[in-house]
């Protein structure tokens, strides 16, 4: 007897509570003894979750159809995510081709001053994590910022945490971020509308951010400018002796804003940033034709001596973001297995029911992503479960799911490399050389930014009881 005259033999059962925390539970531990134990990365462990999801779901009655309906609906949700993922690594290879990338770390560099330096790191991070990505910028630019703060006398937890604030706004503003992208397709709306809604509570976070480093950098500001200077000049040089640097290497930055002004599509705007770095960088950079297309496939290589720049310049094309597209496809299998067989309502029933209010709805979304990222220790789980776990809920209270895309990414996306055993927080202290909780306390805007939203989410709903 197959598994699908089976159905016909077992009742089927609505799925209760604890069906839905044996799935998710099941899944903490895979991930925790697979990622944070044995160092593994984090897509088989999700297979095994996959498996234990599908065999309480065949407990309760479900037919192998039904799970398989489930994987395919959720990977289906992904499918522009990870197309535009792929197209982001094209793009990364691209701009740093056509000097965009370097020119934006070079003019980064320029502007640094010891008096500023926390504020100005934390600035050049946000700038570069727009292009490049979170990891990227913490990997590359990051560590050019360690060993300068250092030189200054600057604190190493402090210049970890404003170099994390910086490289993880990226994560909520940038249109290249595979956070922003996974949230798109999670909550199944446009990416410009996205970084729209969430943009304004971003900025004020960062603003906020970077009113802190001003107060606690003032105690620092006696650093020798001799020390910057010494430091960041190998950096300088050898951006110059590689790249002809000029307000011509931005013209694919100002494509972008202008895509996002008009409200482009997602994916014919990256197109035209793909096009607009390709025409500068045969143009301006003098890059044979044919180079390109190597560069969007296996990325760009860093050849300019300095080791710090090479490390900083090989990234980008379409095998980089092979990684993050394999854990986004079983991510969202999970999560939609999940969804169709009733173990995500299952899990949200006894939360929801004790929150009557909208604002409420997005402070519980914004907790649970925290929570997410401690439990199942990795950036794009703490957005893709809560994500399609509140989806209905929010359609239910007529709520748009813009909102709860805000309420995805200032709370998992940000927190990530707050959390000692989350992939973001093992990769950022590795890095950086810096335990996790050395630099928690002066990493502000993950902790400024969740709270800004749960007080403003609450404070509204307040203020609409009262009215």
């Amino acid at each position: 007897m197959n598994l699908t005259e089976n159905r016909s033999v077992f009742r089927k059962k609505q799925a209760k509570f604890y069906h839905g925390l044996i799935s998710l539970t099941s899944t903490a531990v895979l991930i925790f003894v697979g990622v944070v134990l044995c160092g593994a990365e984090p897509q088989i462990p999700l297979i095994f979750s996959c498996t234990i999801a599908a065999l309480v779901a065949l407990w309760l009655g479900h037919s192998w159809e039904e799970i398989l309906e489930g994987m395919l609906s959720g990977i289906e949700q992904s499918l522009e995510a990870v197309l535009i993922l792929l197209l982001i690594g094209v793009l990364v290879g691209t701009w740093i081709a056509s000097g965009t990338v370097p020119a934006l770390i070079y003019y980064g560099l320029k502007i640094i001053t010891p008096k500023f330096f926390l504020i100005t790191a934390a600035l050049t991070c946000g700038i570069v994590s727009f292009a490049i990505g979170a990891w990227g910028t913490v990997g590359t630019v990051g560590l050019a910022f360690m060993s300068i703060g250092i030189a200054l006398g600057v604190p190493a937890p402090l210049v970890a945490g404003s170099i994390i604030s910086g490289s993880y706004l990226g994560e909520i503003i940038s249109p290249l971020s595979d956070a922003t992208n996974l949230t798109a397709a999670v909550v199944d709306c446009r990416i410009f509308d996205l970084m729209k809604r969430a943009m304004p509570i971003a900025l004020a976070g960062f603003a906020v951010v970077e009113l802190l480093y001003f107060i606690v950098g003032l105690r620092y500001g006696g650093g020798d400018a001799s020390g910057v200077a010494e430091n960041i000049a190998p950096l300088l040089d050898g951006l110059d002796a590689s790249f002809r640097i000029s307000p011509v290497s931005l013209i694919p930055i100002a494509v972008m804003v202008v895509c996002i002004a008009i409200k482009f599509p997602a994916i014919p705007a990256v197109m035209a940033g793909i096009l607009s770095g390709l025409l500068v960088a045969v143009t301006a950079q003098g890059m044979p034709f044919g180079d390109i297309f190597t560069i969007g496939f296996s990325g760009y290589v860093g050849q300019t001596g300095v080791e710090l720049l090479d490390t900083l310049l090989t990234a980008g094309g379409i095998e980089s973001m092979m990684h993050a597209n394999s854990i986004v496809i079983i991510a969202m299998a999970f999560g939609g297995l999940m969804q169709k067989t009733g173990q995500i309502e299952a899990l949200i029933a006894p939360l929801v029911s004790r929150v009557r209010s909208r604002g409420g709805l997005t402070a519980l979304t914004a907790v649970s992503c925290i929570c997410m990222n401690v439990i199942l220790p990795d950036q794009y789980l703490a957005i893709s479960v809560p994500g399609q776990m509140y989806a209905e809920e929010y359609d239910r209270r007529g709520m748009s799911r813009i909102d709860l895309s805000r309420a995805l990414l200032c709370g998992g996306a940000i927190t990530s490399p707050l959390v000692p055993w989350n992939t973001c927080g093992i990769y950022c202290s590795g890095i950086l050389g810096i335990d996790t909780m050395h630099y928690l306390p002066y990493a502000f805007l993950g902790i400024v930014l969740p709270l800004l939203l749960i007080a403003l989410s609450l404070g509204s709903s307040l203020t609409r009881k009262k009215a």
